[in-house]
């Protein structure tokens, strides 16, 4: 384990550094040679201002051997006795007589390996190269060097590398100078960074290749990468040299760092880390074949390449004080993300991705366990824990929120201000309310502060009347649960309020429609509608604000019959509402059903994808609960309702085929194939996969990942084989990801135990252990397999899997069954994570949901059923 975890398994307290020494300059010198072995060592010299006499100087450094070490100064050479304080991932420099105040330099000489587990510096693999990359947020740096490991010591950094002579070596700055070493040896010198905190810093080293540069205005972009991959090095290029040019414009701001360097690492534990002039990224999400990769894999590398970018400004130049706004950070970093792609490229339809995104934030946000986007971090744990769905997708919906209600001009005109107020130091949340109020003319935190420091969400309930002849709606909110057991009684609800600033969209009975907006501060309000009735009512318009709808029955009903004046983004979340509605037990089993079988002839692929998911319950759990035969009567009536859309679209793309086409069959793949099990699909999916796997070309790349996701279902030993040959021979990183994780989806016992011992090896990346142990336990016929090799390896797999990663796994637990619920329970309170607390929190209320959900709706299942006359299986 990288933490040492006190007994039992209790967190160990909050570590801050002393405020008496601030650093300004670090000159770190390192000899890594990762071919050669996982020793490295350096030294660092760090100037510090000490404000104050000290006899004590407290850095991190956590897991490093410590050497020599002296301080200097105006007031002469002091030699320093070290202190290890493990406890505290800190040493401390005890002085033999006071220094300061004043300026001084600290001296250390120190060493330490290279690390296995994506943290720190750390060692990778590829092609039978050794490399050495580091990821150092949150709390990692102190793993690679001593330093003051905290966002808000920010310092200048000179970084020298000596190393093998055809290695390749990238830092944040360009380099300055390399200069030959007798033995096959040399020395690169980076230039001086501007202030960067310290979990920015990167360093790769390892035979490395590069693209041809690009130019955005005078900052050059390369794209690096292991040797043989410049071919699929042009749409990161593109999509780099794109976004950069329209986040100067939105910034009002040239690119502050000298160089951009897109740097492919072969395992990584995100998806990418937006270290300032050095970006590191998971291979599949920047090296990429256009003509080869699906539209959602084109997609989803442009939006991470762009959040990246974002962060240049936002979370680089301008830094978080301290872990507890990370937010600032992240959550803006999503938004730009969202908003510069869809400018870019605005077929791509961006703002229906977010939906898919903001949905699993809402599911997440309506525990009980959740938190609130700003909230306390005392220890490196906490700060690991808030890299989830509600610190970027909950504060990227609440940044858009507040963005529509000032303005787009406004927000940007106090966004602008903030950070040029800001630059090149550190920043809190109330920094931002200052500079957005001033922008606006009035006050932002009253409304941001209700968003941002208190956990959960509302439910916004929607009720419609008429009086004389007008029409008004009332307007009540409350908090939202997942829990049903708080619907069905007044006791457990909340007192908890929202300033919600509420747009509504409204058609009258020609179907023109308006947008209505008023701001909801307090428990109720009324809407006058004017006069006549209203077509139809929905109570959150473009889905622009974070809140569940509970529209009445007569306005659902209204809804579901004028599904095609609604936006896509709208039926989106009109289909994931109503199904949270029902799992909180606020709506009954068949108000969903009924809209989902409205939607047989829906054309917009997200709004089958959002549909994919609840159907798939209702087929793989709710109806086991229902009774006998009702799992093959759902399959009957998915297949019924959307089988004839897929009839007529056919297998084949058209010349020409616009992507919404191409899209919608892929789509329909996935739920007639996935869900309903259709035969004719699943025998249809068996021949094109034969076909791609002899000619990758042979099938529509958007059907690539349910083609052969359907192939591993049915496949035997000989289909496994060719798969996992396919994995290691892939030519992109995206084929190679596909087969991968095809591999966890055969039900063959065999296969599944021989997906399950690939994890425990090398053939597997480090990056990608929890990602297939993820998916054997959504696997209905491999979870109970996964689970037990899971208890049985844990010691072995953990130690393949950095902290966040685990944390996923964690997560993936209640796809097991309620009748697991004790054992995971009991598992983890013996196996602690340092940072997964909070998600085995959230699993065992996921478990209990299912439970209270399944048992309040199977009846109801039953009924409707029978009331389609199905008969019983």
């Amino acid at each position: 384990m990288l933490h040492r975890a006190p007994a039992a398994g209790r967190r160990r307290a909050g570590h801050r550094l002393a405020a008496e020494v601030a650093p300004s300059h670090y000159d770190l010198q390192l000899e890594v040679d990762p071919e050669a072995g996982d020793d490295y060592r350096g030294e660092v010299r760090i100037a510090v201002s000490l404000h104050a006499a000290v006899r004590r100087i407290e850095l991190h450094a956590a897991e490093l051997r410590i050497g020599r070490a002296r301080v200097t100064s105006a007031q002469g050479d002091v030699a320093a006795r070290v202190e290890l304080r493990p406890d505290s991932e800190t040493v401390a420099l005890l002085l033999a007589r006071p220094l300061g105040p004043g300026p001084a330099t600290l001296h250390l000489a120190f060493s330490g390996k290279l690390r296995t587990n994506l943290r720190g510096l750390y060692r990778a693999t590829a092609q039978g190269h050794r490399y050495a990359f580091t990821q150092l947020e949150a709390a990692d740096a102190r793993r690679f060097f001593p330093c003051f490991d905290e966002p808000a010591l920010k310092a200048r950094f000179r970084i020298t590398v000596t190393t093998r002579a055809d290695a390749t070596v990238l830092s944040n700055a360009p380099a300055e100078s390399e200069e030959k070493l007798p033995g096959g040896a040399k020395r690169v010198c980076f230039a001086e960074t501007p202030p960067l905190s310290t979990y920015l810093v990167a360093l790769a080293v390892g035979e490395l290749e590069h693209s041809v540069a690009t130019k955005c205005g005078d900052t050059p972009i390369r794209v690096w990468h292991v040797p043989g991959k410049q071919r699929l090095t042009g749409f990161a290029l593109e999509a780099a040299r794109e976004c950069l040019a329209r986040l100067e414009r939105w910034f009002g701001l040239p690119y502050p760092y000298a160089k951009l360097d897109l740097v492919a690492v072969p395992d990584f534990e995100a998806g990418a880390m937006e270290n300032a002039g050095a970006v590191f990224f998971r291979e599949n999400l920047l090296l990429l074949d256009a003509r080869a990769a699906t539209l959602a894999e084109q997609k989803r590398a442009a939006e991470v390449i762009c959040h990246e970018l974002a962060h240049m400004w936002y979370g680089d130049l301008v830094t978080m004080a301290w872990w507890d706004d990370l937010w600032l950070n992240e959550s803006f970093a999503t938004w730009m993300a969202f908003q510069i792609v869809d400018d870019w490229r605005p077929e791509w339809k961006m703002w229906q991705d977010f939906q898919h995104h903001r949905a699993a934030a809402l599911r997440l946000d309506a525990l009980r366990h959740t938190h609130p986007i700003h909230c306390e971090v005392r220890t490196p744990e906490d700060a690991t824990e808030n890299f989830d769905l509600i610190t970027y997708e909950k504060g990227a919906s609440v940044v858009r929120m507040l963005g529509h209600y000032l303005g787009a001009k406004t927000f940007q005109k106090g966004v602008r201000a903030y950070i040029r107020r800001h630059r090149e130091s550190n920043a809190k949340a109330a920094d931002l309310w200052r500079a957005l109020g001033e922008a606006a003319g009035e006050p932002v935190d009253p409304i941001m502060r209700g968003w941002v420091e208190q956990e959960g969400l509302p439910v916004l309930s929607l009720r419609r009347s008429t009086k004389a002849g007008r029409s008004a709606l009332s307007l009540r909110q409350e908090r939202f649960y997942a829990d049903p057991r708080h619907a069905q009684s007044s006791r457990t609800r909340s007192s908890q309020r929202w300033p919600i600033p509420w747009v509504g969209r409204v058609a009258d009975a020609k179907g023109r429609v308006r947008t209505v907006r008023r701001v909801l501060t307090a428990a109720t309000a009324n809407v006058d509608l004017g006069a006549g009735v209203p077509a139809f009512v929905y109570g959150n318009a473009d889905e622009g604000g974070f809140f569940r709808v509970q529209h009445d029955p007569a306005l659902l009903r209204a809804l579901a019959e004028h599904l095609p004046l609604l936006s896509a983004v709208e039926r989106m979340g009109l289909v994931d509402h109503q199904w949270a509605l029902v799992r909180a037990g606020r709506a009954p089993i068949a108000s969903f059903l009924d809209l989902a079988d409205a939607f047989g002839a829906e054309e917009e692929p997200d709004v089958l994808v959002a549909l994919r998911g609840p159907l798939g319950f209702v087929e793989d759990r709710l109806a086991v609960a229902a009774g006998a035969g009702a799992g093959e009567r759902v399959r009957d009536w998915i297949a019924a309702r959307f089988g004839p859309a897929f009839v007529e679209l056919g297998w084949e793309a058209r010349p020409e085929e616009p992507d919404e086409v191409r899209l919608r069959r892929a789509a329909l793949v996935g739920l007639l194939g996935d869900v309903a099990e259709w035969p004719p699909i699943l025998a249809a999916a068996a021949e094109r996969f034969e076909r791609y796997l002899e000619r990758r070309d042979a099938i529509d790349p958007n059907l690539t990942d349910p083609v052969v996701q359907l192939a591993a279902r049915a496949g035997d030993a000989a289909r496994f084989d060719a798969m996992l040959a396919a994995f290691e021979s892939a030519p992109t990183p995206q084929e190679r990801r596909r087969f991968l994780f095809a591999l966890a989806e055969f039900r063959a016992p065999k296969l599944v135990d021989r997906a399950l011992a690939l994890c425990l090896t090398d053939r597997v990346p480090t990056q990608d252990v929890a990602f297939v142990l993820v998916r054997l336990l959504s696997n209905r016929d491999a979870r109970e397999r996964a689970w037990a090799f899971v208890t049985k390896r844990w010691s072995r797999l953990v130690r393949r899997m950095p902290p966040m990663l685990a944390a996923r796994l964690v997560e993936a637990t209640p796809a097991l069954g309620p009748s697991y619920r004790r054992e995971v329970a009991s598992f983890f309170r013996a196996h602690p994570l340092p940072t997964g607390g909070r998600a085995v929190e959230q699993a065992l209320e996921r478990f209990d949901l299912e439970t209270a959900f399944c048992k309040l709706a199977a009846k109801g299942l039953a009924r409707w059923l029978d009331a389609r006359g199905a008969p019983p299986g």
